[in-house]
C-alpha cells in the first residue's frame, strides 16, 4: 500500500534571510532612484535618495539587488512593479508608497516608518517586518508567503482577498486588520493583538492562544450576525 499523505506542519516555515554580500563590498549608488533604474549591491543612505522638495519620487519598475537600504526617505512615492531581492530596509521612511504589484524576496524590513504603504496585489516571498509601524498597510489581493511580523504594529492592516501562507506573528499589533475573504494557511497568530478585526472566519486552522479566544471570538460573532442580550 502507498504509504499516507504527509500532513503539513502546523508551524509556519520561518522566512530565508536576504542573501547579502559583506557590508564592506558593498558600492555607493551610481544612479538615482528612477523608474526602470537598477541598484545592484549597493548601500544607500539619506544622501542617495530624492531630495523631498521635490515631491513625491517616480520610481515604476526600480529594481534593487543584493542591496542595504538605509534611512531613505520614499514617503508618498510612486513605485508600480517595485522589485526587491535579497534586500535589508533599516529605519527608512517608506509611508504613503505606492507599490501595486510589487515583488518581494528575500526582504527584511528594521525599524522602518510604512504607514500607509501599498502594495496590493502584490508578491512577498520571504519577507520579515522587525519593530516597524505600518498601520493602515495595504496587501490587498496580495500573495504572501513566509513572512514574519515581530515587534511591529499594524493597525487596521488591510489583507482582503489575499492569500498567506505560513505567517508568524511575535508581539505584532494587529487591531482592527480587515482579513476577509482571505485565505490563510499555516498561520501563528499567537502573541498578536487581534481585537475587533473583520472577517475572522478566515482564521480558520491558525494558532492563536487562550489569551486570544474572546478577541477572535468576539469578532466571529459579529461577523455571523449573532446577537447577545
Amino acid at each position: 500500500m502507498p504509504p499516507p499523505p504527509r500532513r503539513r506542519s502546523e508551524t509556519p516555515r520561518p522566512p530565508a534571510a536576504p542573501d547579502l554580500p559583506r557590508r564592506d563590498q558593498l558600492d555607493t549608488p551610481r544612479s538615482d532612484l528612477e523608474p526602470d533604474g537598477l541598484w545592484d549591491g549597493v548601500l544607500a543612505t539619506a544622501a542617495d535618495g530624492p531630495d523631498p522638495v521635490d515631491g513625491p519620487a517616480h520610481l515604476g519598475g526600480m529594481e534593487i539587488r543584493e542591496s542595504v537600504l538605509e534611512g531613505l526617505r520614499l514617503s508618498g512615492a510612486r513605485a508600480d512593479d517595485l522589485r526587491l531581492t535579497d534586500v535589508e530596509v533599516r529605519d527608512c521612511d517608506l509611508s504613503g508608497l505606492m507599490a501595486d504589484g510589487a515583488t518581494l524576496t528575500r526582504v527584511r524590513f528594521v525599524g522602518c516608518r510604512l504607514t500607509g504603504l501599498v502594495l496590493s496585489a502584490a508578491r512577498l516571498h520571504d519577507v520579515s517586518f522587525e519593530d516597524c509601524h505600518a498601520d493602515l498597510i495595504n496587501f490587498r489581493m496580495a500573495r504572501l508567503q513566509r513572512i514574519r511580523l515581530a515587534g511591529t504594529r499594524c493597525r487596521h492592516a488591510d489583507l482582503l482577498d489575499s492569500r498567506v501562507a505560513d505567517l508568524s506573528t511575535e508581539g505584532a499589533d494587529l487591531h482592527g486588520a480587515n482579513f476577509e475573504q482571505a485565505r490563510l494557511t499555516v498561520a501563528d497568530l499567537r502573541g498578536a493583538d487581534v481585537e475587533n478585526i473583520r472577517g475572522a472566519s478566515a482564521l480558520r486552522g491558525a494558532v492563536i492562544s487562550a489569551e486570544q479566544v474572546l478577541s477572535v471570538g468576539l469578532a466571529l460573532i459579529g461577523e455571523t450576525g449573532i446577537r447577545v442580550i
